[in-house]
């Protein structure tokens, strides 16, 4: 009797495009994360005053099982970093590593009840900082829904820091035609350069949002006039590809200095 054939995913469908994307070591990851995240509510138990770090696994866990797959990029022999790609990788993988988490967590938490431990921890503080007698019934499941938050966001820094420079720096003339930018060799070299104040505009934004939550005068002065000088010099260096992005529906962006007549 002959061996019934592998069984392959049709081209374009959902499940085609996780079998290709999400590799081997980014699902490992994503279960070593729901571990973690079970191991951090044992310790959270434990942990009345919210003091421990390791209680921060419940949702530190989910988060880089959902933001790996974004950072594997970087040494990915064919990665795809263009935004269609990236995009899918921010909001779909850390469902993924959420979702692990949460089934990890509750099925903790029902062990935890039913031992006593948690009755027990929130008989000797009432307000415990993870299990507070009048708190949510699941806590569990909050954390999780935290994870892929977090991992979303970790995923955005790690583009900003990570992906981002190393993509103009290694394949610049691809960052340049995504980003809507002139492909000429003639402004090749400023286009480049606008492109690699970027992360640094977004960073120094970071910088100014904490300043003035924290009441940092000083440094919030000193920040966002670092951020108006960068984006003048970033507005002063793009030369932007106006035909694709009127084709595209896009604004056609801002030049300083640029003697070309702007159509808008």
């Amino acid at each position: 009797m002959a061996g019934r054939p592998p069984r392959t995913e049709r081209p374009g469908t959902a499940r085609a495009w996780l079998a290709i994307h999400y590799s081997v070591p980014a699902r490992i990851i994503a279960v070593l994360g729901a571990l973690a995240s079970a191991w951090g509510l044992v310790i959270a138990v434990g942990d009345p005053d919210g003091e421990n770090p390791a209680s921060w696994l419940m949702f530190i866990g989910p988060a880089v099982a959902g933001a790996f797959p974004t950072l594997e990029l970087a040494w990915a022999r064919d990665r795809d970093m263009s935004m269609g790609s990236v995009q899918a990788r921010w909001f779909v993988f850390p469902i993924f590593g959420a979702l692990g988490a949460v089934i990890a967590m509750f099925t903790t938490e029902i062990a935890l009840h039913l031992s006593g431990a948690i009755a027990a921890a929130q008989a000797a503080d009432e307000w415990h900082y993870w299990f507070a007698a009048d708190g949510p019934p699941m806590p569990s499941i909050l954390f999780g829904l935290l994870g892929y938050v977090a991992g979303l966001l970790l995923a955005l820094a790690l583009f900003v820091v990570v992906l981002w420079p190393l993509q103009v720096l290694t394949r610049p003339h691809q960052a340049i035609a995504e980003s809507r930018m002139d492909t000429s060799e003639s402004n090749f070299r400023r286009n480049r350069a606008a492109l690699l104040l970027m992360p640094f505009i977004v960073i120094d934004a970071v910088v100014i949002a904490i300043a003035l939550t924290s009441g940092i005068g000083w440094l919030a002065v000193l920040s966002i006039a670092v951020e108006v000088a960068l984006v003048i010099t970033a507005m002063a260096l793009q030369r932007v590809d106006r035909k694709q992005r009127t084709e595209d529906g896009v604004p056609p962006g801002v030049e300083l200095g640029n003697p070309r007549r702007r159509e808008y």
